[in-house]
């Protein structure tokens, strides 16, 4: 489950719109008894492709857009401007088509261009990235190639690495035979490179993007290979699968690890964000056919072009001008990321489950993996409570999709739009399962920015955000439940998951994660119709049922403490004026909460600790302090209080920290 949603705009909508008009009364009245994804889109495949798919022929690519992005940044470049230089060499890059020798002549040039660029902003390790990039290309001219090898000299002079930097001084001066160069200009660039040789450029440090990969080694459990050993997963008839522990667990442990089934990069960072791993790109790779994605090195390139791009490619900017959501995007990929025969496969197994009314069990395994198709395919989609009405605009989206997917080509075997072959029905059936599947169970993938002009005092909290770059579809996530008080906080590395938990679990409660509403922010009624219009239940979570009052409407000066008694769930809510003992309502056993005050008085000098260190950015050992300081929260009171939720938002901040960042925009086109 997650806060990531179906949205319909302009051509995908009027395109479904348009569809459903077609369908005479008749058809309508049939389409509301079919009992399987089958039968829907061979029912109304007809009257949706009667209505045409825009097409957008223009891939993105113009050499002249490139030439004129090359002269453009050269000029930034002669001003020193360089930050505007390599927006235009980005741009140029990305837009300049591969399929002739001039094209991938002036490719090599930009990207020697922008090469040159990074060198004056001492971005060395850059540097070499687009050397290797332009070799990897070819075509660059061989007049220029000394040029080339004189800047990767200088790098590795300045990366303290004298043996490639001597061999590369050795390359420059072999190339210079190649170049168009007068004798005088050759003997003087001779001098240059024998200089390089001797010189020792300083190392400069660089504020660069760095994505954190979490030192801890995490080991799930021999079934749920995703999730800690110490969380099973239940059913019952009223909340379906889900989590609960099975044993303690400590504040701020990883209880889940999991690499996305399926990922893709949203529309709006589809030029911002690698598009196979999410890495935020400062130097992108292009697509060689298209300017619609790009990626962050030549490997994610070459991945993506050798499997799902490949089928997505000829119509990635139609998709994208459709104004599909990115769970029509996710829906698709789920798909062009494996082969036709992988589904094909499965076709006299999954088909059966196709139907609304099967009354098979899903299909058990002892291993649960995200990169089991079944894991998928066996979510939550909540068939029973579906409206027909919905079915049909669900229906004809998922036609618009698998149309898509004939033009690209994905079925070894020759399509035709107007005729729909046994084959095709079958994916699109799947494409529509998908589709309510996601509904319910995608996750946004996230990573933090600091924001635009912030200020090197100013609070960490205000100096950072929290922003979706696409969605995933993560099999093991989507079995927690929802809580407006949840247990966990997640956040991405790449397209992995990663979940800890942000307050003590005992042995036997029931793990949740939020899909979108807090008690804290939300007032109560809000959160319910949000919930109910969205995943379609009503929250009976503890904040719920109890009307937990708001974070802007609790008082530091009233305190909730447990009873002492073990296994007594009675919490007593008192002011601090109060009479300091109560009488326990569930088991009569006379408390004080004089021992609960002495206890918390050590807070006085953990938490600003922690703060300080939360201010001056050593989040990880300001995680710890504040780890320490909730730990002994929850030893003495209970939500709701303020102490609490500053601390677990303190908390959230630092382990956000962890995953994907991105520090700037200064080079996003």
């Amino acid at each position: 489950m997650s806060d990531v949603h179906i949205k319909n705009y302009t051509l995908l909508q009027n395109y479904c719109e348009k569809a459903i008009s077609q369908l005479s009364e008749e058809c309508i009245e049939r389409f509301k008894k079919t009992k399987d994804e089958y039968s829907r889109i061979k029912l109304l495949y007809e009257a949706a492709t009667s209505i045409p798919i825009i097409i957008l022929e223009l891939n993105g690519k113009t050499l002249k857009n490139s030439l004129e992005r090359k002269i453009e940044g050269n000029s930034y470049f002669a001003k020193k401007d360089y930050i505007n230089a390599l927006k235009c060499y980005n741009d140029g890059i990305i837009k300049c088509p591969q399929n002739s020798v001039e094209s991938r002549e002036l490719l090599t040039i930009l990207i020697s261009n922008r090469s040159a660029t990074f060198f004056a902003l001492n971005e060395y390790k850059k540097v070499l990235n687009d050397i290797d990039y332009l070799v990897e290309i070819g075509n660059y001219p061989a007049h220029l190639n000394y040029k080339v090898w004189i800047r990767k000299a200088k790098c590795y002079h300045a990366l303290k690495n004298e043996n490639l930097a001597s061999e590369a001084c050795d390359e420059a001066l072999k190339s210079l035979k190649f170049s168009k160069l007068d004798k005088k200009s050759i003997r003087t660039i001779t001098q240059e490179i024998e200089k390089t040789k001797q010189t020792k450029l300083t190392l400069v440090s660089k504020h660069e993007l760095v994505i954190a990969e979490d030192p801890e080694i995490f080991e799930g459990s021999k079934e749920y290979i995703a999730a800690h050993p110490n969380i099973s997963f239940e059913r019952d008839s009223y909340q379906g699968r889900y989590a609960v522990a099975n044993g303690d667990i400590e504040t701020g442990t990883i209880i889940l690890e999991e690499n996305a089934h399926g990922a893709v990069v949203d529309t709006e960072h589809a030029l911002t964000n690698c598009q196979n791993c999410f890495l935020s790109v400062e130097q992108p790779i292009a697509c060689s056919t298209c300017a619609n994605v790009i990626f962050c090195s030549t490997i994610c390139e070459r991945l993506a072009n050798r499997g799902y791009h490949k089928v997505e490619c000829p119509f990635q900017e139609s998709l994208f001008k459709s104004g599909a959501s990115v769970n029509c995007f996710l829906a698709l990929r789920i798909i062009t990321q494996k082969h036709y025969s992988y589904f094909n496969d499965k076709k006299n197994r999954l088909k059966d489950y196709l139907n609304d009314n099967c009354q098979k069990t899903a299909i058990k395994k002892k291993i649960y993996r995200y990169d089991d198709y079944d894991n998928v395919f066996f979510l939550c989609r909540n068939e029973h409570l579906r409206n027909k009405e919905e079915l049909i605009h669900f229906s004809c989206m998922s036609i618009y999709l698998l149309r898509l997917l004939k033009l690209g080509r994905y079925f070894p075997f020759k399509t035709d739009d107007k005729v729909l072959r046994e084959e095709e029905i079958y994916f699109g059936s799947l494409i529509l399962r998908h589709l309510q599947i996601l509904q319910f169970n995608a996750h946004e993938v996230s990573e933090l920015r600091n924001l635009p002009n912030s200020s090197v005092i100013q609070d960490v909290m205000n100096k950072y955000e929290n922003a979706s770059i696409g969605a995933a579809i993560y099999p093991t996530l989507a079995l927690f439940n929802h809580s407006c008080d949840p247990s966990i906080v997640r956040y991405n590395i790449k397209s992995k998951m990663v979940v800890r938990t942000i307050k003590p679990v005992k042995k036997g409660d029931i793990i949740y994660e939020n899909y979108g509403p807090l008690y804290t922010t939300t007032p109560l009624r809000e959160r319910q119709v949000t919930l109910k219009n969205n995943y379609w239940f009503e929250c009976l979570c503890i904040p719920c049922v109890e009307m937990w009052p708001k974070f802007d409407e609790m008082t530091d000066k009233q305190i909730r403490i447990p009873c002492k008694t073990e296994k007594c769930h009675y919490v007593h809510t008192t002011k601090l004026e109060d009479n300091p003992f109560f009488t326990c309502e569930y088991c009569h056993k006379v408390n004080s909460i004089m021992s609960n005050l002495k206890g918390l008085m050590v807070l006085d000098t953990i938490l600003p600790e922690a703060e300080n260190l939360f201010c001056s950015e050593q989040l990880k050992s300001a995680m710890e302090k504040f780890l320490q300081g909730l730990n002994i929260l929850f030893e003495y009171t209970r939500s709701p209080h303020p102490e609490i939720i500053k601390v677990q938002q303190r908390i959230r901040n630092c382990m956000i920290h962890m995953g994907n960042k991105r520090y700037n925009y200064k080079f996003d086109i």
